[in-house]
């Protein structure tokens, strides 16, 4: 406790005219040493008060490998990437002790993870706070959004040299000609809109609708993140320009489209599924178009689920707390540098089974169910007729199909197959010989489609049924 004070200095409550001002000239030892250390100095300065980034901090200091597990680049990407976007930063006021390596990095952790991180690493930096990071989102967001960078990234096919290049990406692949990229939609979800609602709803939540489109790399080489959920795919792609580049490339009688799922409509442009086609279906020549169709589209499924896998911000499960603008920018965003972490080979970061299996309901009650009667333009079943019909003539049996359909095989037709040499006693070498070479197409002596005993199948890219 502290002494009592001088006598001089001590007001009774009882004098007639205290003198307060007294009052505040005595203090006690104690409280002095107390108040020594603070100076009215830095009182007046709360910018140079604020604790400076520790050495052990900087997340550059970092391991390789746990630099990209918490930023998705690598130390390199990550400080090209800062000077890229130093010319192009949005002036602000606030926050200008920052630098723009460290907005950078605050953003690139936010996009990573979808939540506010107040730790580089693990190790807690006391200058990140949740209303840095939201700032530094959205300065950092609208810089990726800058024209210059977006189209240095994200660029379709306009020229015919280019055309060339991602058509002969997709034939080596998957045996389907003129294809300059695959088109899918996906859900991201938003804060609830002031105004058009009903344009953002999709039936479940709020939402932007997606449209993204890939080559046969998964390289993202279109993007349009303006409409609302409530929009279908086949509106969304009316809208873009890319439907009318590629009806013009069709008018002057140069052949490309775009292969679309089960929610598009068949269109001259676009190129999907035959109706009606399941698995148990027959073998033929619309069932083995539908087959290739499939394997060629999921390249698209694949850079839409390795995006939201890298970028867990445009999961459902991340904040929506950003108004529609925002999320379309943070959205084309996420494109570029999804580009740079594919052009580069950078690790793609799995999902969880729970967040695969959360994100793909979500995006189910999210979608419109499929239409059993839609319209489809005749120009374009001709189209598709044709492009089935080269199909089934440039059919072919390579070593991989077979291999892959041997590992296919049902119990029951291994077997029946291993039955084989007591039902033909006088053939020249047993069915089991065939196996020992991987590379040797497999003879399938059950097959009801075949065409003689000990010919291969005119269509070995697909498991028998």
């Amino acid at each position: 406790m502290a002494d009592k004070p001088p006598e001089d200095g001590y007001i009774s409550v009882v004098d007639e005219e205290p003198v307060f001002f007294e009052l505040l000239k005595w203090d006690s030892s104690q409280s002095q040493k107390q108040h020594e250390p603070r100076s009215l100095e830095k009182a007046k300065s709360p910018e140079k008060s604020m604790p400076k980034p520790k050495d052990d901090s900087d997340p550059f200091d970092l391991s390789d490998s746990a630099f990209i597990d918490s930023y998705r680049l690598s130390k390199d990407l990550a400080r090209s990437l800062c000077e890229e976007l130093k010319p192009v930063m949005p002036e602000s006021t606030k926050s200008i002790e920052f630098s723009v390596e460290s907005k950078v990095m605050a953003t690139l952790s936010f996009y990573a993870t979808g939540k506010y991180q107040k730790s580089i690493g693990g190790r807690t930096d006391p200058n990140i706070t949740q209303y840095f990071v939201s700032t530094a989102v959205i300065q950092v967001t609208e810089a990726m959004n800058h024209p210059t960078i977006v189209k240095k990234y994200i660029h379709f096919p306009h020229l015919r040299n280019e055309r060339e290049v991602v058509k002969n990406g997709f034939y080596m692949k998957y045996g389907i000609p003129n294809v300059v990229g695959c088109v899918d939609c996906m859900h991201v979800p938003i804060a609830r809109p002031d105004d058009d609602q009903k344009k953002h709803f999709n039936k479940s939540y709020h939402s932007k609708k997606v449209q993204i489109i890939s080559d046969s790399n998964m390289n993202i080489t279109s993007v349009d993140a303006s409409p609302g959920g409530a929009l279908s795919h086949d509106a969304a792609l009316a809208r873009h320009a890319v439907r009318i580049d590629l009806q013009s490339l069709n008018h002057a009688r140069e052949l490309v489209w775009l292969l679309g799922g089960a929610h598009y409509s068949q269109k001259p442009y676009i190129m999907v599924p035959v109706p009606k086609i399941t698995k148990k279906s027959p073998v033929s020549p619309e069932k083995y178009y539908t087959n290739m169709h499939a394997q060629a589209h999921s390249v698209v499924t694949e850079t839409i689920k390795q995006l939201k896998s890298r970028w867990k911000c445009l999961q459902a499960t991340c904040n929506k707390q950003f108004d529609p603008p925002t999320v379309a920018m943070m959205v084309v965003a996420c494109c570029v540098l999804h580009n740079i972490c594919n052009s580069h080979g950078l690790p793609v970061v799995q999902m969880t089974q729970t967040e695969e299996r959360l994100e793909a309901m979500k995006q189910r009650v999210a979608n419109t169910p499929i239409s059993r009667k839609q319209v489809e333009d005749p120009s374009g079943v001709q189209a598709r007729a044709l492009l089935i019909e080269r199909l089934w003539n440039e059919r072919r049996v390579t070593p991989e199909s077979c291999s892959n359909t041997k590992k296919r095989m049902s119990k029951k037709d291994r077997i029946l197959e291993s039955h084989q040499p007591h039902h033909h006693p006088h053939q020249m070498a047993p069915p089991q010989s065939l196996h020992e070479d991987p590379k040797r197409p497999r003879l399938v002596m059950n097959n009801p489609y075949g065409l003689g005993v000990g010919v291969a199948p005119g269509w070995g890219h697909y498991p028998q049924h």
